[in-house]
């Protein structure tokens, strides 16, 4: 399932939900103050970093330029 953020315009407070994407476009109930006047928000990707362990990382790519 994928995970959605929310604001309330009730409070003002953002949160997340992890719903199925058919349930998405539903008013959600604001975990702050219990408002159902909630929008979902557009959600940008996060990249993931770390240290490499257990990833496969692809070689370096020589430019023939330089």
């Amino acid at each position: 399932m994928p995970l959605y953020e929310y604001y309330c315009q009730a409070c003002g407070e953002s949160f997340e939900r992890l719903i199925s994407a058919s349930r998405a476009d539903n008013p959600q109930i604001c975990p702050s103050c219990a408002s159902e006047q909630t929008s979902r928000q557009l959600s940008s990707f996060a990249v993931a970093g770390g240290s490499g362990t257990g990833r496969m990382m692809a070689p370096p790519v020589s430019s023939p330029f330089t």
